[in-house]
């Protein structure tokens, strides 16, 4: 997961909230509806309308984000129906700086969790959870990791959560945590983007291919790179000296150049949507396929590693006419975004035992969150596969 800038999707107007195409409804100013109320010196009889209408404008959104605005208690409420009842059980799922994130209940406080499909290992936040009785979630004794009392799609046993302060990420959300692969492999894990939907299905009750390719979705293989709890995976372009990291990775093709690319949806890459991060091994492939990718010093970035650190990021711009496509089961594209921002990652000698596609040999990528994010992500470890629909 990366985060690099704190950008939310819900915006207010004084006067009424807009309908999006997909479905969902926001407010579209700038300000938080109590301030436009003092900016303006509203009376307090038209406060309490303003209110209101953020109220109604909100429960329109789900009862997950009005519960936070509002301070009311029922959070995480299963959200309607989806149209395919195959993808199994459902919960809220809310767009926030570009990532999705999901109300989870922890020894009787609730809090945001990211759904983090770039992570293979979760993480709490004690002090960004949502304020409420008792204090805040705490390890087992004689531990500093494992937790009992999660709520996630129903109660689980003790769980192991990296200890992490996220309060420094900016946004409408407090990150009170994130949802990695070491609690999503067990499960068909489908995230609905359009719909605010997070559905989870068991492999016996998931659905058929015939029944995916009839709504629209298209599989890419996610084959050695994701999978189930002690399923084999190779990694072919990760370094052989370390495990493989349990993460969709898929094909991608840039002109005639082929990696493969993580699914981050952590990666919150709002600044410059949409962005793909890249490794010096692609990026010489690509030179050696003709593509020439374009300095664009202005957009460098400077990112922290878990060595403690700084990692220089180099940005560039594909030239016009070229895409980033990534490439289905049959080779076809299922998805092509032109426009796109190379992040060039060089990880430096010193953070080398952090990991990541900088470290690795063969051409490899990350994908910005905003790449998946206006549709619907289906990640099926039990195939090895994911399935994606793009947005309207």
């Amino acid at each position: 997961m990366e985060s690099r800038l704190g950008r939310g999707v819900f915006r207010y107007r004084e006067s009424h909230c807009q309908q999006l195409p997909i479905g969902r409804y926001r407010w579209v100013s700038a300000a938080p509806p109590m301030a436009v109320a003092r900016r303006f010196r509203l009376r307090p009889f038209r406060r309490i309308l303003l209110r209101g209408l953020v109220a109604g404008c909100l429960a329109l959104v789900g009862p997950a984000l009005a519960g936070l605005a509002l301070g009311l208690p029922a959070l995480g409420e299963p959200s309607p129906t989806s149209a395919l009842p195959c993808l199994g059980e459902t919960r809220s799922l809310i767009l926030s700086s570009g990532m999705p994130y999901t109300p989870v209940r922890l020894q009787g406080r609730t809090g945001f969790f990211v759904v983090d499909l770039g992570a293979d290992g979760s993480a709490i936040s004690p002090p960004t959870f949502l304020p409420g009785r008792g204090s805040a979630p705490r390890p087992m004794a004689g531990s500093v990791d494992r937790f009992e009392g999660l709520e996630f799609f129903g109660p689980w046993g003790p769980v192991r959560l990296s200890v992490q302060d996220h309060s420094g990420i900016k946004g409408p959300i407090p990150q009170a945590g994130l949802i990695g692969t070491d609690l999503l492999q067990g499960h068909v894990i489908t995230l609905d983007y359009a719909r605010g939907l997070l559905h989870r299905a068991e492999r016996e009750s998931f659905c058929s291919e015939a029944a995916l390719r009839l709504a629209g979705f298209a599989p890419l293989s996610t084959s050695d790179y994701y999978g189930t709890a002690g399923a084999p995976l190779r990694c072919p372009a990760a370094p052989r000296r370390s495990g493989c990291p349990n993460i969709p990775t898929v094909p991608v093709r840039i002109g005639h150049s082929l990696a493969v690319a993580q699914i981050d949806t952590g990666n919150d890459d709002g600044r410059h949507s949409p962005s793909v991060n890249i490794n010096r091994a692609w990026l010489a492939a690509l030179r050696a396929a003709g593509v020439k990718p374009q300095r664009w010093p202005e957009a460098d970035l400077s990112l922290s590693t878990c060595a403690g650190v700084a990692e220089q990021v180099w940005a560039y711009r594909l030239p016009e006419g070229l895409a980033l496509e990534l490439v289905g089961s049959d080779g076809r594209a299922v998805r092509r975004l032109e426009g796109v921002t190379l992040f060039l990652k060089d990880t430096p000698a010193a953070a080398g035992r952090c990991g990541g596609i900088g470290t690795w040999q063969q051409p490899a990528a990350q994908l910005g969150a905003s790449v998946v994010n206006d549709g619907t992500l289906v990640v099926d470890p039990f195939a090895q596969r994911v399935w994606f629909r793009p947005g309207p």
